[in-house]
């Protein structure tokens, strides 16, 4: 196998165990919390840290509610352009592979909720005092933010690279 299949082949597997990881706890969720419910599954963690099942219409972290087709359409278009990008980029790196395939499978993932469900589950809340609430998210929106961060890793590593920076 040559290193741009064996890269394009390691985004496809990330996103594969990020799109099992995410189902898997969405189907937990889906059987054991009614919507609009609280769990506090470490109590040590609460308040700072708690489950709460949403149904999310909007897009990332409940913003913009009630777009429905549009907001099927985009993650179909953004899944469908990170597979081609992660297929054309080649051998770049691991790194380029491994956060293309997290952003990957996060969109898959959230695609895949508002596809069976209408909606992406929504059940991780952080909140770090009674006026700072981050809004609830899952594992799929973990997975793309991590990813975008590690994307951007890889652009600054490859610009200094170019430069002659580091090797």
């Amino acid at each position: 196998m040559n290193r741009k299949t064996w890269f394009f082949f390691l985004t496809l597997a990330v996103a594969l165990g990020v799109v099992l990881l995410d189902r898997w706890s969405k189907t937990w969720v889906l059987g054991h919390m009614p919507l609009y419910t609280e769990l506090d599954l470490i109590p040590a963690l609460f308040p700072y840290f708690r489950l709460a099942h949403s149904a999310n219409t909007g897009i990332a972290f409940g913003l913009f509610q009630n777009g429905a087709a549009l907001f099927t359409i985009i993650p179909a278009i953004a899944a469908a352009a990170i597979a081609a990008y992660a297929f054309q980029a080649g051998d770049q790196s691991a790194l380029l592979s491994v956060s293309l395939g997290m952003m990957l499978g996060g969109a898959l993932g959230n695609l895949w909720d508002r596809i069976a469900y209408g909606a992406v589950v929504d059940f991780l809340s952080v909140r770090i005092s009674d006026s700072l609430i981050w809004p609830t998210f899952n594992i799929a929106d973990s997975f793309i933010v991590i990813g975008t961060g590690l994307l951007v890793l890889h652009f600054l590593l490859d610009e200094r690279k170019a430069q002659g920076k580091i090797e």
